[in-house]
């Protein structure tokens, strides 16, 4: 602290036997320069790192207050173009810029090990990308039908009901003159599910909606995987352009 420009007082004494001079100050305070007042090292004013005890504590047990500082990704970056004018111009520029590029190229290499590697990773990473997207348009397809076919089903089932009644109708044509539009929408999807080839009896609607959300699933984690295998690929070019 004072080498920091900073002064102090209330500091405790130690004596030989290692223990506090009697009537020490309780508090420790410090002052800037260019202050008049002193500042209480107390948890109120200054926080609980600058109590008496606390610094203390850091003081005997040798506790070191260190940022952490991330690694720096370097193989992800692109080489650095020193023909620019700017890099020409200045020579501490294109210092800087020469050392940068030595560790993308060293950082590269160690993560790579070999060209043909490299290459076989970007082949590998690539055919699982686009296999995975296929199966995506695959499922997208059968996606589509499907909700056509539960649309129908459901429009089957809720007009079902009004089928079976006209049939137990005192009066069959008053009964379908008032309900035309529930047998019209019954009879059209009827057809459609017999002509895709549904069994009606065994029509189950909740399985096929359960159906759909298994292939929804599948649809999205096949999805992220061709992402990400489209970054991988990408950032595995970057790095053979680098080498």
């Amino acid at each position: 602290m004072r080498a920091k420009g900073y002064e102090i007082k209330g500091e405790s004494i130690v004596t030989a036997s290692g223990s506090i001079e009697e009537g020490a100050a309780k508090y420790i305070s410090f002052r800037p320069l260019d202050k008049q007042r002193f500042v209480r090292g107390s948890t109120k004013s200054l926080g609980k790192e600058y109590t008496k005890e606390r610094i203390r504590e850091r003081i005997e047990m040798k506790c070191e207050q260190k940022s952490v500082i991330p690694k720096k990704d370097y193989s992800a970056l692109r080489l650095i173009d020193t023909s620019d004018e700017k890099f020409q111009n200045s020579p501490g520029l294109q210092q800087w810029a020469t050392i940068e590029n030595l560790k993308i190229a060293a950082q590269s290499y160690n993560e790579v090990g070999s060209l043909s590697d490299l290459k076989h990773q970007i082949t590998v990473k690539t055919e699982a990308g686009k296999s995975a997207k296929q199966s995506v348009v695959k499922l997208e397809h059968r996606m589509k039908d499907l909700a056509e076919i539960i649309k129908y089903a459901e429009q089957y089932k809720t007009n079902r009901s009004y089928h079976i009644a006209y049939k137990k109708s005192k009066n069959p044509d008053a009964y379908f003159r008032r309900y035309e539009s529930q047998f019209i929408l019954y009879g059209g999807a009827r057809r459609v599910l017999e002509q895709i080839g549904i069994n009606l009896k065994g029509l189950n609607v909740d399985k096929l909606k359960a159906e759909y959300q298994e292939l929804m699933k599948q649809k999205n984690e096949l999805t992220s995987t061709y992402k990400n295998c489209a970054k991988e690929v990408q950032s595995l070019n970057r790095k053979l352009e680098n080498l």
